[in-house]
């Protein structure tokens, strides 16, 4: 019960429960969340009537802060500046860049309304767990560069860090950024740390 009432504590929006409860097999409640998808009040309801796997993996992507489950707990946050009403979350998508390579975003965000690509994010996923450094920044930001040549509707990038930042992001330029298309320059770039259970925005200095 206790974990139940600091799960409730979260903003958790119904799609996110939704896939940790087709992931732990809880089909019946899949089904309620699709009735109530959007009604906040419902979700401490939702969340005592899962099984006892999916409570583990809720405690562990939002309570333990588990580094294998980093990409739901970075679309929540990221459900916060675009709410899952208007906008569809999915998770591990591959997107083919312009060049035609294929890359996997952590986060896509797509507008229920047009089906547009809106939003890209991307981790630091370094299994070494070190911190972003020039090297990790520029590879993001060639993906990026060639992503958004191919989705230009592509409104706003964050890429997040768990393990901090080895240098400046804002500080490292690549190539490929100076001959950027316009369309690509348009989009917002956002840099994120999760420390101490918190994601926090870095500033540009």
């Amino acid at each position: 019960m206790e974990i139940e009432s600091r799960l409730a504590n979260y903003h958790i929006p119904i799609q996110i429960l939704q896939l940790v409860a087709i992931e732990c097999n809880c089909g019946e409640i899949v089904s309620s969340m699709r009735e109530v998808r959007g009604r906040s009040s419902n979700k401490t309801s939702l969340i005592s009537r899962m099984n006892d796997k999916a409570l583990i993996r809720l405690k562990q992507i939002f309570l333990d802060c588990d580094d294998s489950s980093s990409g739901l707990r970075f679309a929540v946050f990221l459900s916060t500046k675009f709410p899952p009403v208007s906008y569809k979350f999915v998770m591990a998508k591959n997107l083919r860049g312009k060049s035609g390579q294929e890359y996997i975003c952590d986060v896509c965000i797509f507008s229920r309304a047009t089906e547009e690509l809106v939003v890209v994010g991307m981790q630091n996923n370094d299994t070494r767990k070190g911190g972003a450094d020039t090297k990790s920044l520029n590879e993001f930001h060639s993906i990026i560069g060639d992503i958004l040549a191919m989705y230009p509707g592509v409104r706003s990038v964050y890429y997040s860090s768990s393990y901090g930042y080895d240098c400046n992001p804002f500080h490292v330029a690549t190539e490929e950024e100076s001959k950027a298309v316009p369309s690509i320059n348009t989009a917002e770039i956002n840099f994120l740390e999760f420390r101490d259970g918190v994601y926090r925005e870095i500033r540009r200095t």
